[in-house]
This record gives C-alpha cells, structure tokens and sequence, in this order.
C-alpha cells in the first residue's frame, strides 16, 4: 500500500490542474495507469514512454515504467527506469525499494542489500525495506540480521504477513518449531490463503509428527496452490470485464475455495445483481453461507437458486441436508431430497441424504432402499457447482 501512497502524493508534481484540465503527457500517464492496472504492461510501457517523451523530468513516471518492466521481467530496463527516477528524485525511498526487489529476484544480495539500506535512509518508517532486507539477510544465512530486519518491519506495519513469516522461517532454520507455528497462525490470521505459510505450517507438523494436522496443512496447501493462478486470472478478468455478472461468480468461487468468505459473499452478491437469474451464483452465495454454518441463509440463498432453476439437484438436496441440520421441517427436507435423486438418480450422495431423512422419519423400507442406491452409486458424485469455472476465465 505504501508504495502507491508514494506516487499519489508525488503526482502533485505535475501540477494542481491534473483534473481540470490534464496536459498530454497527464493523459498518457493515465493511459499508461489503466494499462498497468489491468496487467497489460506493453501497452503501459509504450504510454509510459508517450508520457516520458512530453515530460522528462517525471520520477513518478520512470518509477512506474520500472514497475511494468519488472512485472515482465525484463530488470535491466526496469533498473534503468528507477536509477532515472532516482536521478530525477533521489530521496524517494520507492525506487530504491524497488532496485533492491529486482537484485533479490536476480539472486544478487549484496546489492538487493545496498539498495534496501538506501531506502531505509531515505525513509526509515516504512516497513517494506526492512522486510526486503530481512530476506537477504536470510537467503545468506545470516539468521541474526534477518530477525532484527523482520522484527523492525512488523514494528512498523503490523500486518506485514511478509515479514512475520520471515520471522517463522528463521524460527524454522533454527529448529525454534514452537515460535515458527506462531508466527505461521499470525500470517494466516492476517491473510487466511497465504500459500508459503500453509506450506511452512505442513513441513512443521511433519517434523513434529503430527500427521494428521500436517495432512490437513498439505490439502489446503494444494488448494492453494493450484488456486494462486486462477486467482490472478479472475480478479483481473473483473477488472477487465466489471459486468460480466459470471466473473463475479467465478472470482467468488475461488475466494471461497481459499476460504475467503466475506470476499466470496461480496463477489456473489454483486454477480446477483447483475444478472438475478443467475442461479449458480444463488447457489453459490448458499453454499459460501453454509460452509459458514449460517444456515438458514444458505436455505433462503439455495431456494432463490430453485426459483430461477427448479431442477437445480445439488440445490435441492443442500436445502434437504440443511433442514436436517437445523432438525426442523424435514417434510420439506424429504421433498427436496426426494426431488434431488429424482433428478439426479445417479448421484450417490443424494441417496445417502435421503436415506437420513427416511431414518429421521421412520420411513425404513424407503431408507434402506435409499442406502442401497448410495452403494450403487457410490462412486458417481457430482462435482459442486461451487467448484465449477465456467469458461469465461
């Protein structure tokens, strides 16, 4: 967040008629802006040079340039671009930030170091330097450094999830295994899907082993995993697309796969009003309620699924399953699970819904024949649809 802070204020050098009445170069510089947010970064580039051409004496814009290249990995030109804004500025503390992050991507510590300390003399009350300068320190060994460099930017910003996993990978190479899950459950307390820690949180339960928790780490931690790339690529395509009712959808999807929740709940609820009848959104939005045991507003949120698509199976038989949760109206849980394997009468987990409730009831011929149907079908269960992207991604 600081960093963007940084170039806000610092856009005031363009002078005090950005909105009223933006030069050329302005234009292209926010031209150069909307690319870069949306992850097209040539194009950025090639507006960021427009900008550059008309005002040349622009830290913010070379900074920015820097940035674009990095994402594309081209870190000679990004290294040009922030020694430029330097040059033009040099107690910004960004660009000497942002040196040192492309020398780390490089493997080149002593000068990701040099340029991390710039930064600090520059500003020595943003927390990111440290952090950067904490994985250096790290990655050559030097626990003692690294600690302080760690201890000092999670002074300065609290929530720095970068810095208190440092502080738990340290704790880790020092075999300190108490300290390191503390710091892990900080991370994850602070950012629920941050995939490293799952994976440093597995790693540290197998050490100490206790299989079962590290098992439970390691699944989430591939969930994670294969999620991290369908994450980028849907909070960009809402971006990109910021009506397309299905994006919403699938970005909520993932977030809920991640255990986002209050952002999953959010991305349905937007999706809904953008397209009402949308019925996997409704579905979703219940599922996402459930998952977080308010149920009976995944009951209400399963049924207006059903009032868009009445032959919704999986809606039906998640209102079945959660009425017997609730042990309240399980003549509409036996309808709903009735119209569920009708249905879906392959569905192994349908039956096995029904044949509870037959049990509930007292209804045993109708239960038993239910459980025979699970057996048989057993193997046949239907994917979800909250686990279902559709093809717009």
């Amino acid at each position: 967040m600081r960093k963007y802070l940084v170039i806000l204020i610092l856009f005031s050098t363009f002078g005090s008629t950005v909105l009223s009445n933006p030069s050329p170069a302005e234009k292209y510089y926010k031209s150069a802006t909307a690319y870069h947010d949306l992850g097209e970064f040539e194009q950025a580039i090639s507006e960021y040079r427009k900008a550059i051409a008309l005002d040349p004496n622009s830290p913010i814009i070379y900074n920015r340039l820097g940035i674009a290249y990095s994402e594309l990995k081209q870190y000679d030109a990004a290294l040009d671009a922030y020694q430029k804004a330097i040059d033009l500025s040099s107690m910004t503390a960004e660009p000497h930030y942002n040196i040192g992050v492309v020398y780390l991507k490089k493997g080149d510590f002593p000068l990701a170091a040099e340029a991390f300390k710039r930064a600090i003399a520059v500003d020595a009350e943003w927390g990111d330097p440290y952090t950067g300068l904490g994985e250096v320190y790290l990655k050559q060994g030097n626990f003692e450094r690294a600690t302080l460099a760690y201890k000092e930017a999670s002074r300065l910003n609290p929530k720095d999830a970068g810095a208190i996993l440092g502080l738990s990978k340290v704790s880790l190479k020092q075999g300190r295994l108490d300290e390191a899950i503390t710091a892990i459950e900080n991370v994850i307390e602070i950012q629920v899907d941050n995939t490293e820690a799952h994976y440093q949180l597995a790693q540290i339960y197998v050490k100490r082993g206790e299989t079962e928790k590290a098992a439970a780490a390691m699944a989430f931690f591939k969930v994670l995993s294969q999620t991290d790339p369908l994450l980028e690529k849907a909070e960009m395509w809402v971006k990109r697309h910021p009506n397309d009712a299905r994006g919403y959808n699938n970005l909520g999807i993932v977030y809920l796969a991640r255990h986002r929740f209050k952002g999953a709940i959010a991305n349905y609820k937007h999706a809904i009003s953008l397209a009402p009848d949308l019925a996997t959104a409704h579905y979703n939005l219940g599922h996402a309620y459930h998952k977080q045991g308010k149920v009976k507003l995944a009951i209400a949120a399963y049924q207006q699924a059903l009032d868009v698509d009445t032959e919704l199976a999986i809606a039906h038989n998640n209102i079945a399953v959660c009425y017997t949760e609730l042990k309240v109206d399980l003549d509409k849980a036996l309808f709903h699970a009735r119209t569920a394997v009708r249905l879906a009468p392959t569905e192994g987990n349908y039956w096995d819904t029904l044949a509870q409730i037959c049990d509930a009831l007292g209804l045993e011929n109708e239960a038993q024949r239910a459980r025979e149907k699970q057996e048989e079908y057993s193997g046949n269960n239907e994917m979800p649809l909250f686990m279902l992207l559709s093809s717009s991604l």
